[in-house]
Parts: C-alpha cells; structure tokens; sequence
C-alpha cells in the first residue's frame, strides 16, 4: 500500500485523495507543524451525488502535536474524495510592541518574542495596517510581504491571525 505525504496551510479546504485514487487508507496521521498555536481541522469525505460527510469536525490539535485517525476507507471504487479544512487559531496579541518606520517591509519588535509566536504567513495588524510574514530573523527582526503605508505610530498591542500549518501522513 503507498504511503501520501501532505502538507497543508492556510484556511481552504485541500483535497488530500482523489476519488479514482483507488486507495485503501488505514491510518491518516495530522501533526501540527506550528510551535506556540493551536490548529483547528475538518476531515470529511465528498461525494458529488451527496455531498459531504465529516469523519472529524472541529478538532483542536495542540501546538506541536499529532492526532492519528485509525480508520478503513476504501476508495478502489472511486466514489469520493477525502478533503482536509484547516482553521487557524484565535487572534491574539503578541508579546512586545512594534514601531515600523517608513514604507519598507522591516518589522522591527522592542521586548517581541517572533520566533516563539509568528510563523510565516501569519497576519499581523500593526497600528491598523495588515500584512503577511515573510521572514522570521530573530524574537525582534522579521519582515513581511509588502511594505508598510508609511511611518507608523509605535504600536504596544499588535494582534496576529495564526496561519494553520498542518502536515498529514495517509497510509
């Protein structure tokens, strides 16, 4: 029996097997990749005469750890597909303040923790402005996709919108 390898992020609903793979699945392994945040998922299979059947809905797999599905899922006739939703963690302050000034993409942090609590492709809100991390330097360097409007007020509660990363093992 072959063995699939995926890993996922962000909040869209990712097919992880086909209906015509024609696989026997036993075990479906989700480990969550992320460091400090929790991940939520939806594991269901679609059939296109009946729609969706979820097999788990709304589980909250800890930071750094994996939930394995012991299950037996026959696909060989074709009829559905498995899909994986993720949901990312609460919104939550990050540790620290962050002042950017002018309009580059530099995120520099006083008394921040980055490393411990962005991820890439996480949002962050800065005095009001969102953008995406790009790069994770250090606890006080990182820098994010597009440049900020402008030289922005020193911001003591900055928010982050976790990104959902999540790597599945189907065996």
């Amino acid at each position: 029996m072959a063995t699939l390898y995926h890993n996922i992020s962000g909040e869209l609903s990712t097919e992880i097997l086909a209906p015509g793979d024609r696989m026997n699945v036993s075990s479906i392994s989700f480990a969550n990749v992320n460091t400090y945040k929790h991940v939520l998922l939806d594991f269901f299979m679609k059939k296109p005469e009946t729609g969706r059947y979820y097999l788990l809905k709304n589980v909250k797999i800890p930071a750094g750890a994996s939930y394995v599905y012991d299950t037996i899922i026959n696909n060989r006739v074709g009829e559905f597909g498995l899909y994986v939703k993720l949901k990312a963690a609460d919104t939550f302050t990050l540790t620290g303040t962050i002042d950017p000034t002018g309009t580059n993409t530099n995120v520099p942090g006083t008394n921040t923790l980055f490393t411990k609590e962005l991820t890439i492709g996480d949002s962050i809100v800065v005095t009001g402005e969102t953008r995406i991390i790009e790069s994770i330097t250090s606890d006080t360097v990182a820098t994010v996709t597009a440049a900020w409007g402008s030289d922005l007020a020193n911001d003591t509660t900055p928010d982050c919108t976790p990104t959902a990363l999540v790597d599945i093992i189907i065996s």
